[in-house]
């Protein structure tokens, strides 16, 4: 049990609290507060202890307090302390009734949302049901993590994989692969192979010989040195080998005179010669010109230009650089066949002695073209190029010859392809590379990461089979707390004679964590907690229920939970105004409830602002069980828990003392000497019972402060002796004979208030 708070320092309401002496609690505790006064901060105190959520009290920090947040509550099983932001000590059980509770279990304002039914879920099937949420939540968490892994070890043996073995080679085979003692012999014997192979594929795209350029045929040169032209009328040619002759140079010049004639005749004009550009009176000339030079001489002309730039390809080297590039490619394949498959190398010929004919026989034959270029219409005389039409064409027959080495020698060549099996080398190559996978797989690393990945694997598998059991568990948990606790609830709504039941249903499981789930029947119509969109003109939970029927479920929902509680009797019940909105039908009810929580439960502890509602539960229960405190001033900055007498603080002339103070502050006509006078009696009764083992029972003002100035200089009231001693000075013409001179002697109104004030302030918990 809690036994005594020792002391709070800038927790919500208190800056300082500090109990007097005679302060221990016992099994029924009550706490009386005014509204504002710290009783929703005690709750909370209790809540962040049981739940060890230091965040609870972190976030009541004091406003505009002290830098550092202390509590120190001393428990059967020892102290527990809030210091440096954080819980130490004893831990006890507590289930907390109060708007925090109501406002993250039942509803908020007018609206149930799906966390409330997530967090009342929780609270309802209690720490057994919790435990079993939490570990699937756990599992949930650890799947989660292990996929991840799972995922990424996949990876990362996947793309080791792809960089060595084949690419049919799935991860589940590569796994499966078994340690082969002569892995490196069976590797090197394979990597033969598939040289072999890529030999073989390698022969398949090589290239054979190539032939060599040949030569055109000598006849073709022989027939244009030969032709003449024929059809050209006989006076036409007279005419222009008469103008010719007349003309010809010592040195012909290129093109020849024909030519020169033949190049001139587009530019002719009708009444001027082309040539001199004189004007013409005979054009018997001209007209033999055009005769002369018909389209069958054009073609001719043109046929002796082609054989001349044949000719200068020799010349300039054309031929022989060709020829020599093949012959050159040639050798270099003749030598890679010798050794790949043994073909022989056709004869060889005298390349150089052949290319050099062929030049100079080019050489005259361009001679002769010249020649014939420069007067097409004459044949040439053949006997002058004997030597040179022999000369091509021994040539051309040789290379002809060789070329049909060639061929020859290709063929063989291919004879030899047609035997090469490429596909042969693909398969070759996926098994060395399966072969090389398995070596892979028996590397230290590997066989560590492939272990780790079934682990995980083996453990996905469990975990899927333990949460199965669990969310089983928890499903027949589930079902039998809340058909149990519907109908406890439901026991509690008819008492509290609510105008509604509720129908609680099997837990939703849909979502990552499960959700209470119930309807409310009013006459018998059912209507869900839950609202989607506007529902202003239908049933729902704002409009059906009153505050009143609100806070009757909420307190149903905690009472229906903590007598299901199989550990109530090691449980603290906490209980902050219990009756809020609730009438006084109610109100009984609630405080018969609480009388049958103390008999059951470790400790019921209630905090309230109602004096009525206290005094209500002091008669019902055993008061033996009872010790009841208030929250009261009595110094500057200071809360003290003190002593409260409940039965006391109920009597009629105790509340109208003071009511009168009050009254006579707020306006109300009053004798001032019977206000000045109680100003003494209000602060005698507040201190005596708020340490009576200091002040004593029947202790006067003066006693009061005599004992106070004796006082250690930590008593909670220290700080209110000045104030004390202004007010028996004050007070005391009152009570006692005249005073001459005494500066208090006549009463003042404003003064009067001042001091009314002043113990009002000290006195506030009364």
């Amino acid at each position: 049990m809690l036994r005594r708070i020792n002391f709070i320092e800038n927790v919500g309401r208190f800056e300082k609290a500090l109990p007097t002496q005679n302060v221990r609690f016992e099994k029924c505790t009550f706490f009386f507060g005014e509204n504002g006064w710290g009783k929703s901060t005690i709750a909370d105190i209790l809540r962040s202890l049981t739940l060890g959520d230091p965040g609870i009290i972190v976030g009541r920090k004091t406003l505009a307090g002290g830098p550092d947040q202390k509590i120190s509550l001393q428990l059967d099983s020892g102290r527990a302390n809030f210091e440096g932001g954080s819980w130490n000590g004893a831990q006890p059980r507590a289930a907390v009734f109060d708007s925090l509770f109501v406002n993250d279990n039942v509803y908020s304002g007018d609206t149930v949302s799906a966390d409330h039914l997530r967090r009342q879920y929780g609270l309802v099937v209690g720490e057994k049901g919790v435990k079993l949420v939490r570990q699937i939540v756990a599992l949930d968490g650890e799947n989660t993590e292990n996929n991840k892994n799972i995922r990424a070890l996949e990876a990362e043996l996947t793309a080791g994989l792809r960089g060595i073995g084949p690419s049919a080679m799935s991860l589940s085979a590569f796994e499966a692969l078994e340690d082969n003692p002569d892995i490196d012999t069976a590797i090197a014997d394979k990597q033969a192979e598939v040289s072999r192979a890529a030999k073989s594929k390698e022969l398949k795209a090589a290239a054979g010989s190539s032939a060599f350029p040949l030569p055109s045929e000598p006849a073709t040169f022989e027939a244009a040195l030969n032709q003449t032209v024929e059809g050209i009328a006989a006076d036409a040619v007279e005419a222009v080998r008469s103008h010719v002759a007349a003309h010809e140079c010592a040195k012909p010049a290129e093109p020849g005179l024909e030519t020169w004639l033949e190049q001139g005749l587009p530019f002719k004009a009708e009444d001027t010669c082309p040539f001199c550009g004189q004007e013409l009176r005979d054009r018997s000339l001209l007209e033999a010109y055009s005769r002369f030079f018909s389209e069958a001489y054009r073609k001719l002309a043109e046929n002796v230009q082609k054989l001349r730039q044949i000719c200068q390809r020799y010349s300039n080297g054309e031929f022989r650089t060709a020829a020599e590039q093949g012959s050159k490619s040639n050798k270099k394949q003749f030598e890679y066949w010798r050794e790949a498959a043994d073909i022989d190398a056709p004869a060889t010929i005298d390349l150089e002695a052949l290319i050099s004919g062929m030049e100079r026989a080019a050489a005259e034959m361009d001679s002769a073209l010249q020649a014939k270029a420069a007067n097409l219409t004459v044949a040439l005389d053949m006997e002058r190029l004997g030597a040179a039409v022999y000369a091509w064409t021994s040539a051309r027959a040789a290379i002809e010859s060789a070329n049909a080495a060639l061929v020859e020698y290709n063929r063989k060549v291919d004879a030899v392809k047609t035997t090469v099996d490429t596909e042969q080398l693909e398969r070759l190559t996926n098994e060395l590379k399966a072969l090389q996978a398995q070596k892979h797989r028996l590397e230290a690393e590997i066989i560590s990461k492939v272990t780790n990945l079934q682990t995980k694997r083996q453990r996905k598998g469990e975990i899927a089979k333990e949460k199965a059991k669990l969310r089983d568990e928890l499903t027949t948990h589930g079902k039998t707390i809340t058909e149990s606790l519907g109908n406890r609830i439901n026991a509690y709504l008819e008492r509290l004679n609510a105008g509604f039941r509720i129908d609680y249903k099997e837990p939703d499981y849909r979502g990552k964590e499960p959700a209470a789930s119930y309807r409310i029947l009013i006459n018998e119509v059912p209507v869900s907690p839950r609202a989607s969109g506007d529902t202003t003109g239908a049933p729902s939970f704002r409009n059906t229920l009153s505050a009143g029927d609100k806070s009757v479920l909420a307190l149903a929902l905690f009472l229906a939970q903590c007598n299901a509680d199989p550990d109530l009797g090691e449980t603290i019940i906490v209980l902050d105004d219990p009756f809020t909105s609730l009438d006084n039908f109610r109100r009984q009810f609630t405080a018969i409830e609480i009388r049958r929580i103390c008999d059951r439960a470790k400790q019921t502890i209630v905090l309230s602002h109602d004096k009525g509602f206290l005094r209500l539960l002091w008669d019902k229960i055993d008061q033996k069980l009872i010790k009841s405190f208030a929250l009261q001033t009595g110094a500057p900055g200071v809360t003290t828990i003190t002593p409260y007498d409940i039965p006391g603080s109920t009597q009629p002339r105790h509340v109208t003392e003071r009511m009168k103070i009050e009254e006579f502050i707020e306006g109300e006509p009053h004798e001032l000497s019977y206000i000045r006078s109680r100003l003494r009696t209000v602060c005698e009764d507040f201190y005596r019972k708020a340490d009576p083992g200091l002040f004593g029972e029947a202790a006067t003002l003066d006693q009061i402060i005599r004992a106070l100035n004796d006082a250690h200089n930590d008593h909670p009231f220290k700080g209110a002796l000045e104030d004390l001693k202004d007010i028996n000075a004050y007070s005391r013409v009152e009570n006692h004979a005249e005073i001459n001179g005494d500066p208090y002697g006549d009463t003042n109104p404003d003064e009067l208030r001042g001091f009314c004030s002043l113990v009002l302030g000290l006195t506030r918990g009364m």
